[in-house]
Parts: C-alpha cells; sequence; structure tokens
C-alpha cells in the first residue's frame, strides 16, 4: 500500500473539503516524514501565531496597508526599496 500524503492529513484534520488542482499537485509529492512534521506542527502553529491564524480564518477583510491609504497598486513596492529598475546614469 502506498503512503498518501493528503489522507494522511485529512485523517489529522488539516485538510477538509476539497483542495485546488494545484494544492493536490503539491501535496501529492509530500513524504510521510514531510507529512508528519506538518501534523506535528498542527497544535504548535495555532499556538504561536493566533493572529495570522485568525486572519486565515476570513477574519481578515482587507490588507493592513490599504486601511493606512496605500494604492493597493502599489503594495508590492520591492523595486522602490532596492533601487531595482533605475536605469545607469
Amino acid at each position: 500500500m502506498t503512503f498518501d500524503a493528503r489522507e494522511a492529513l485529512r485523517t489529522a484534520g488539516i485538510l477538509n473539503g476539497s483542495e485546488s488542482p494545484e494544492v493536490a499537485q503539491a501535496l501529492g509529492i509530500l513524504s510521510r516524514e514531510e507529512v508528519d512534521m506538518l501534523v506535528s506542527l498542527k497544535g504548535k502553529i495555532s499556538a504561536a501565531l493566533p493572529e495570522v491564524l485568525a486572519h486565515s480564518l476570513g477574519n481578515w477583510t482587507t490588507p493592513e496597508a490599504t486601511q493606512q491609504n496605500f494604492d493597493p497598486a502599489m503594495l508590492c513596492a520591492c523595486a522602490i526599496w532596492s533601487g531595482a529598475g533605475q536605469n545607469a546614469s
């Protein structure tokens, strides 16, 4: 019998319902050790990151940056900080 990572994660209560094809594909290549690690972290993550977990459960309606009057199109401003895209003079 082959190891089924998705079924192991469902049994552990980490997955419920159906997942996108991309997620299903990614889960299909997880080893038993990787799944065991995810299962062992299940309770630890919720204890360590309650605010992040609350946001992931649907309580996060808008990014905080938009609440600070940032234009949503500018939320990834990596190039601004790194100087990328500047022409050499």
